[in-house]
């Protein structure tokens, strides 16, 4: 993925999202403040780091992030915008999973 192109994706993830942030491209990956002025990093991981695909850096943390689905879940969290957030402002939603017994 390339930093433009990761750039739309995490833009576009915090318009859903309801976060208002400017995301822009830095070094080789993308820059962006959380809600509470928190500044966050994405940057893509090189080959030799495998399955790690992107790093998601915060000050005094580097999370890696083997998958898009791992990374949104590190970026909404990170940025505020968290189920706890939403699941106060919306309808609770409907999860199917496997029961017990």
């Amino acid at each position: 993925m390339t930093p433009p192109e990761l750039r739309a994706l995490v833009s576009d993830s915090l318009a859903l999202w309801g976060v208002a942030a400017a995301v822009r491209i830095a070094e080789d990956g993308v820059a962006l403040i959380a809600l509470d002025g928190t500044p966050l990093r994405v940057r893509p991981a090189p080959p030799e780091e495998r399955p790690v695909r992107w790093w998601l850096e915060r000050p005094g943390q580097n999370r890696p992030c083997t998958s898009v689905l791992g990374l949104l879940r590190g970026l909404r969290n990170a940025v505020g915008a968290g189920e706890a957030a939403a699941m106060a402002d919306a309808p609770r939603r409907l999860r199917v999973a496997p029961g017990e017994g």
